[in-house]
């Protein structure tokens, strides 16, 4: 298929101006609004069971294959390598329109395997995440320190307010892991205007002209750290023997930044991956569970890059087999991500 018919097909079906202001003004309150997703993103990060089931073991980092192929090491891994555990989440797997759920204490949990969007296990920003999800699973369990804090402001937001920071024990916790592990907190916060702002003040190139002819992949909406670390939102149309929708969330973590939160991937039992070495030689691992979501990875000189392919949203349907997820993974030019 044509580009230009992939361009006018994406145009007919991407979010409208009204619908990217909405998306935008959503995540504006959402960053305004710390206190009320502290205290959800705590409760969904809670792990009430299995501790780490599938740690690997120590030292297994040191077994990857290096091969230098460009200015710095290229690591071949696993899926499971980024693994940092097992959590408890919100069963959202049924439509919220369907349900008759009052509060979000009604929703059901489900336990999932769990990554880190920082790196691989044996690095020091992967182990400081790991750290940190145990602490939090031992961490006010009944949740009476966070009820006295309320819905005031607590005193930690300028300085550890990206790790939902809510008391000084917390803040001491965040303080130990970063010396431990040499890491610099995450600070900084910025909601860029458009994708160009956010390139600039990531410092990175123009990322979305890959080489793909028959994908078009768009930015929506995101944000950026000082340090360089970002992550947006975004869609994309997968040309073929049909035209393919879906949503996808790009983040990239700056190494030697403690990032402190995982992505959710189900099962990881559940994927197929593969190593694959896109046009211009960028290595990257690409995943499916072939039902629910993809992922492509690229570990970077300077930062680790993870790209969530979740199916057409609005659409409520998931068209990404292994052709669309390697033609979705060219058109990001990784080499302009140091």
């Amino acid at each position: 298929m044509w580009k230009d018919e992939i361009y006018r097909a994406y145009e007919s079906m991407k979010p409208d101006d009204a619908a990217r202001k909405r998306m935008m003004k959503n995540i504006r309150n959402a960053a305004m609004q710390k206190e009320f997703i502290k205290k959800e993103k705590k409760r969904n990060m809670r792990k009430k069971s299995a501790k780490f089931g599938f740690r690997l073991a120590a030292g297994a980092a040191a077994g990857c294959l290096l091969i230098g192929t460009a200015a710095y090491a290229v690591y071949y891994f696993t899926l499971k390598d980024t693994g940092t555990g097992k959590e408890e989440v919100l069963d959202l797997s049924e439509p919220f329109e369907e349900t008759e759920y009052g509060t979000t204490e009604e929703i059901p949990l489900k336990e999932v395997d769990m990554i880190s969007l920082a790196g691989v296990e044996g690095s020091p920003e992967h182990e400081a995440d790991v750290e940190w999800q145990e602490f939090l699973d031992s961490y006010d369990q009944d949740e009476s320190i966070l009820d006295t804090v309320g819905d005031g402001l607590t005193g930690f937001e300028e300085e550890y307010g990206e790790y939902l920071c809510y008391s000084q024990e917390m803040a001491d916790k965040i303080d130990e892991i970063c010396e431990k592990y040499d890491l610099q907190k995450l600070r900084g916060f910025t909601l860029p205007e458009d994708y160009e702002e956010l390139c600039s003040g990531a410092g990175v190139g123009d990322f979305l002209k890959g080489t793909a002819d028959d994908v078009k992949a768009e930015y929506i909406s995101g944000w950026f750290y000082a340090d360089g670390s970002f992550d947006y939102d975004g869609n994309a149309m997968i040309g073929g023997s049909s035209l393919i929708a879906t949503d996808y969330q790009f983040s990239r973590a700056m190494k030697g930044t403690f990032q402190g939160t995982g992505l959710n991937v189900g099962n990881l039992e559940e994927y197929k991956e593969w190593n694959y070495t896109t046009e211009n030689g960028e290595n990257l691992l690409l995943a499916t569970n072939g039902t629910t979501k993809a992922l492509i990875i690229a570990e970077r000189e300077k930062s680790f890059v993870t790209v969530n392919v979740v199916g057409d949203v609005w659409g409520g349907t998931f068209g990404i087999g292994e052709e669309e997820l390697e033609k979705l993974a060219e058109t990001f030019d990784f080499s302009v991500i140091p």
